[in-house]
């Protein structure tokens, strides 16, 4: 199979990195930008014929948020079920790593055969990262051996890694905000409905509320969301002072 198209040559890099760079950070939210993001890696890593997104959650696991196909999908899912592979590598040592023959690998005797044997001939695994901490990885798979041989396609990915990694974190931020907002206005809501109900002033309604979620176990948003949506406030957890 050939090496794929290159986009640009490698004086025009740096301009074209940049414009990708923009193009990620205006698709806003998270789902969209993970797309993006592995459909854009295809098209600037020439050997890449299948590629993936992998992060760390908050409990320390690692979660694929997105895949071109099913052949990245396997290989990635195979790596997380083994404890093994490129891409486990490069969020644990903060580093990329690339196999020309994942098939007779000795660094992954257990994920090697097995994602060859789904298809995987060559990998680049390259780390992401979230400010200094790693973030996951981004896996370019492709389906002959020998890929991924050129320094430049390492040197892409690499530059292109930091840019998904940057996008991807402005877009958690974006939602994070959105999200925010949203509960603030809802938590506001609910306050003036309780001010009202019961005679309370700002802070008297919020201890209020606290007292509600405290009592019921229950998210603060989501019992102020209870009382917007039904106007009702469950007394018999109020204990109002």
């Amino acid at each position: 199979m050939p090496r794929g198209e290159v986009l640009v040559e490698p004086s025009e890099i740096a301009a074209y990195m940049a414009t990708v760079a923009t193009d990620l950070l205006a698709e806003g939210s998270e789902s969209l930008t993970v797309k993006s993001i592995v459909a854009r890696a295809i098209q600037i890593v020439p050997d890449a014929e299948a590629v993936s997104l992998t992060v760390r959650t908050r409990r320390g696991r690692l979660e694929t948020l997105a895949a071109t196909d099913e052949l990245a999908l396997l290989a990635d899912e195979l790596q997380y079920e083994l404890h093994e592979g490129p891409c486990v590598d490069s969020v644990e040592r903060s580093d990329w790593f690339r196999s020309g023959s994942v098939a007779h690998d000795p660094r992954w005797p257990a994920w090697g055969p097995r994602a060859a044997a789904v298809g995987v001939g060559s990998l680049l695994a390259v780390v992401t990262f979230a400010g200094t901490e790693p973030q996951g990885a981004l896996n370019l798979y492709s389906r002959r051996e020998d890929a991924f041989g050129d320094p430049l396609d390492v040197e892409l990915a690499l530059v292109f890694a930091t840019h998904a990694a940057n996008a991807l974190t402005a877009a958690r931020l974006v939602e994070g905000l959105e999200v925010a907002v949203g509960s603030r206005h809802v938590i506001g809501l609910a306050q003036g409905i309780v001010m009202e109900r019961f005679g309370l002033s700002v802070d008297q309604s919020f201890a209020l509320l606290q007292r509600l979620s405290s009592t019921t176990n229950t998210k603060l948003h989501d019992v102020a969301r209870g009382i917007a949506e039904t106007r009702q406030v469950p007394i018999a957890h109020a204990d109002r002072e």
